[in-house]
C-alpha cells in the first residue's frame, strides 16, 4: 500500500491527483489526516510519527510532502517500510531553514506561546510556499488549508526533530522544487546526502501539484526500479 502524508496546513485531499494516477496501476492508496482525533492544542509531531507508523507495514510505501517528508523520515527510523518518499520535505535536526524564512515566521510566535492552532497569513504563504502560482490560483490552495497545532509549528520551524540516519534500512528517493523559496533544492541535496538516497529535482516552488505527473512518474520508477 501507498501511504501519502500532507504536509503542515494541508490536508489529505492534496493527494487525489496522485493516488488517482497510482490506483489505475493496480496500488492501494490512503491518505492520512493527522490532525483527526487530536487535541490541536497540545498535539505534538510525535503524535503524528505515532499515527503513521501505526498503520504502516513491512510492504508499505510512504510518500510525504514538507512536513510529511519529515514523518516519512522519523518512520523509516523506527519501523520496517518497503521505502519512502520525501517530496519538498521539512528538515531534520541539524539541517536549518534558511534565515529569512525563521525571521519571517516570527510574527507567529504568540500562538505557540498561548497554544493557539494558527493558520498563516496568506501573504506569508504567498512568499514562501505559492511563490510560483498566479494570484487567484494561491488563494483557492490557501482556503483549502487547515490550522496546525502550535507545537508542531514550532517543532517543525526550529529543526527540533531529530532522525539517526543508521537506523533507516529502507531506500528513500528526495525530491526537491527547482524554485522553492521555503526548501531549497540545496537543503534537500543534503538531506538525500544524508541517508544516502536518491535524489531529483523538478520544475515549481513548494506545493506539489503543479507538477504532479512528473513527479508520480518518477515515484513509479523509484518503486519499481
Amino acid at each position: 500500500m501507498f501511504i501519502f502524508i500532507h504536509g503542515m496546513w494541508a490536508a489529505p485531499d492534496i493527494w487525489h491527483p496522485f493516488i488517482h494516477y497510482f490506483s489505475e496501476r493496480g496500488i492501494e492508496c490512503t491518505a492520512v489526516n493527522l490532525r483527526e482525533g487530536l487535541d490541536m492544542r497540545t498535539a505534538r509531531f510525535q503524535d503524528y510519527v505515532e499515527k503513521v507508523a501505526a498503520i504502516a507495514r513491512d510492504e508499505d510505501v510512504l510518500i510525504g510532502h514538507s512536513m510529511g517528508g519529515l514523518i516519512v523520515q522519523k518512520v523509516a527510523e523506527c519501523s520496517t517500510i518497503r521505502a519512502g518518499v520525501a517530496i519538498a520535505p521539512a528538515p531534520p535536526k541539524g539541517i536549518a531553514f534558511r534565515k529569512s524564512a525563521l525571521l519571517s515566521s516570527v510574527r507567529y510566535l504568540p500562538h505557540v506561546i498561548l497554544r493557539k492552532p494558527f493558520k498563516p497569513g496568506y501573504h506569508f504563504l504567498k512568499k514562501l510556499v505559492f511563490s510560483c502560482l498566479d494570484d487567484e490560483e494561491a488563494r483557492k490552495m490557501y482556503g483549502e488549508l487547515e490550522e496546525e497545532p502550535p507545537t508542531v509549528s514550532y517543532e517543525i520551524t526550529l529543526s527540533r526533530i531529530a532522525v539517526d540516519e543508521t537506523r533507516v534500512k529502507c531506500p528513500l528517493l528526495f525530491i526537491a522544487k527547482e524554485d522553492d523559496a521555503v526548501i531549497p533544492p540545496e537543503m534537500v541535496k543534503t538531506m538525500a546526502a544524508k541517508y544516502r538516497a536518491e535524489y531529483r529535482v523538478f520544475s515549481g516552488c513548494h506545493v506539489i501539484l503543479d507538477e504532479w505527473k512528473d513527479i508520480a512518474e518518477e515515484i513509479h520508477r523509484f518503486i519499481n526500479k
